[in-house]
């Protein structure tokens, strides 16, 4: 049957249908005009069968039967998502290291004015100068020692304060992992939604993918990721190459201790052997699109350990603790490690382990300021020699030690005593809190007198307690108690100016004491005296966050430019919407239309000439 026949109904019929859903559609788009992460939707519309007549000499004669719904899809640019997302997750690594630095640089005080370290080191100088014009006023060598506790006081405030931030940070790490494995299981579980409502080949879960999409771009600031769409609507999501979401299951992030003994939390892959979610040798680079997300930002700006003094020499470098696949040790000298691992010297280790990391660099850094202050002011008053044979001395339980040659002792000869006919020497300023700086000998000299020998107590990189570390800071007890003890005499008794005057040279690096200037990171080659140092350490965190929040606010405009782009595509004009309302309500009169002039010509033909 023709055009004019009951088939025609049906031409109109499915007119009413397709505008029907098209405004339905419409409306849809309307009422999500302000709602996160939606797209528009947009009604594609086809042709149903032809009717063919007859065959004309120069064109077919047809007639259509109607038209009918395609789909419902969903407007997006796909590209433009995956840019957008990308430097979101940029953008969130960089926010991440300047948040930690931006909180790292209030301890040390905001204001130049108002910097409480600065200003310890600052009256401890004053304090020397004032005790070189007066070396016998106990008020001046008070003075001297009050100011030596606030100089340790604030360090160690700082330090303690930088440390507890960075084991802090184990809780934010572990909210994003959280955070993280949560978006796997919404994206997950819209996958099996998703295949359901789809299975059919009828329904588009245009909504469900939504919100998919928009945890898709809550997740791209969490980690690098990539995804791809399968034909049944599944979406699988690697996390930085490794599987997170897969077409029936998810994979699971974790944490654990770095090592046994560390209070710092990694990130580990728990469904995947924990496997460590990133390799930090690896450093991130933004030509290779690797400083990518806020959980990577957070792990870089805290560091893998917690900094000292230690970290800024080659003696810190365990390279015998590094081992072959079948448990045998890999290296069996510090050279055969550098070169082994690629690096040139320590200074080229130091660059790839520890000054990318901002937290743990600083605390490196702070000590490593502390520690020299005070090593070179005990040092000083306690200036030390080395024994040229072997020694046969009793210790103060009556054994009998003997004393390697090469060993490091108090330069009795040279060294001030405290003021008094008792003055001793080799009483220092700072102490360490659980290692004397001298365990003390008796011997028999040539002369048949016995005599003291006080052995230094080394440094030790592997032990924490013997170290003049931060932690480990405090001012000698002794010299609390009576200042006089402080050794600033000759042994005639005599003021010993020459000890203070190397004690403010030694501040400014002058005369003997060049040797002390100090660079800020072992590949570096600008040295510092202290006050320098410590403005140099400033100036380096502070340029470093503000690297860090120049590249996250430009990072921002290019993803909200990206963003603007696709919502150019995904966006709901309501302008726009509004016009096709009009356009599809048109089409929907035009059908019912349509229908009326039918049934009229159908009734004229069975009612009128069928009667006659």
């Amino acid at each position: 049957m023709g055009v004019g026949s009951m088939s025609g109904l049906y031409i109109g019929v499915s007119g009413l249908q397709v505008n029907q859903t098209a405004l339905n559609a419409t409306a849809h788009n309307l009422s999500n005009l302000d709602s996160d992460g939606y797209s528009r939707q947009q009604v594609l519309m086809q042709d149903t069968l032809y009717s063919m007549y007859r065959h004309g000499a120069v064109n077919t004669m047809q007639t259509g039967l109607g038209t009918t719904m395609d789909k419902i899809r969903q407007v997006r640019d796909t590209f433009a998502d995956k840019q957008y997302r990308l430097e979101t997750g940029r953008g969130a690594f960089y926010s991440s290291m300047y948040e930690v630095e931006n909180e790292i640089e209030k301890y040390f005080g905001t204001d130049v004015d108002e910097q409480p370290l600065k200003n310890a080191m600052t009256s401890f100088w004053s304090t020397l100068n004032e005790l070189q014009k007066t070396p016998d006023s106990i008020v001046h060598r008070e003075n001297v020692i009050m100011a030596a506790q606030e100089l340790i006081d604030q360090a160690k405030l700082i330090y303690n304060q930088v440390t507890e931030y960075q084991k802090n940070l184990n809780e934010q790490i572990q909210n994003q992992v959280d955070e993280i494995n949560d978006i796997a299981e919404q994206i997950h579980e819209l996958n099996r939604e998703i295949v359901k409502v789809e299975v059919g080949g009828v329904e588009s879960a245009n909504d469900m993918r939504d919100r998919r999409n928009l945890l898709l771009d809550q997740l791209a600031a969490y980690a690098d990721i990539t995804y791809k769409e399968n034909d049944k609507g599944l979406v699988t999501v690697n996390l930085e190459g490794t599987p997170l979401v897969s077409e029936d299951r998810i994979f699971k992030l974790g944490t654990q201790k770095i090592s046994g003994d560390s209070d710092l939390l990694t990130v580990v892959w728990a469904d995947h052997g924990n496997m460590e979610l990133y390799h930090f040798t690896d450093l991130p680079n933004a030509a290779n699109a690797t400083d990518v997300g806020s959980l990577k930002g957070l792990l870089y700006a805290r560091g893998t350990k917690i900094g000292d003094y230690t970290k800024m020499s080659e003696e810190s470098i365990d390279w015998a603790s590094y081992t072959n696949r079948d448990g045998s040790q890999k290296y069996s000298s510090l050279a055969e490690f550098y070169a082994g691992e690629g690096y040139s010297d320590y200074g080229d280790y130091y660059e790839a382990n520890i000054e990318p990391f901002l937290v743990t660099n600083l605390e490196c850094q702070l000590d490593y300021l502390v520690h020299n202050i005070v090593t070179t002011v005990n040092d000083i008053l306690c200036p030390n020699t080395t024994t040229t044979a072997a020694m046969t001395v009793t210790d103060e339980q009556g054994n009998t030690v003997t004393i390697a040659a090469g060993t490091k002792v108090l330069d009795t000869e040279n060294a001030p005593i405290g003021m008094g006919e008792d003055g001793e020497p080799g009483l220092e300023l700072f102490s360490r809190t659980n290692t004397q700086r001298y365990t003390t000998y008796t011997y028999t000299g040539a002369d048949g007198n016995e005599h003291k020998l006080y052995v230094y107590n080394e440094e030790d990189v592997n032990d924490v307690f013997s170290q003049y570390t931060i932690p480990q800071l405090e001012i000698n007890r002794e010299l609390i108690k009576n200042p006089s003890k402080m050794p600033l005499s000759n042994t005639d008794h005599s003021n010993a100016q020459d000890v203070l005057n190397d004690l403010l040279d030694a501040w400014s690096c002058e005369g003997d004491y060049t040797g002390n200037l100090h660079t800020l990171t072992p590949n570096t080659l600008t040295g510092y005296d202290f006050q320098a140092y410590y403005n140099a350490m400033i100036d380096d965190l502070a340029n470093a966050g503000n690297s860090y929040y120049n590249i996250a606010q430009n990072q921002e405009m290019v993803a909200n430019a990206k963003d603007n782009r696709r919502q150019i595509v995904a966006g709901v004009s309501s302008d726009e919407e509004l016009s096709n309302m009009i356009m599809f309500q048109q089409g929907y009169n035009a059908a019912s239309r349509y229908i009326n002039v039918v049934a009229e010509m159908l009734d004229t033909l069975v009612n009128r000439l069928g009667s006659r």
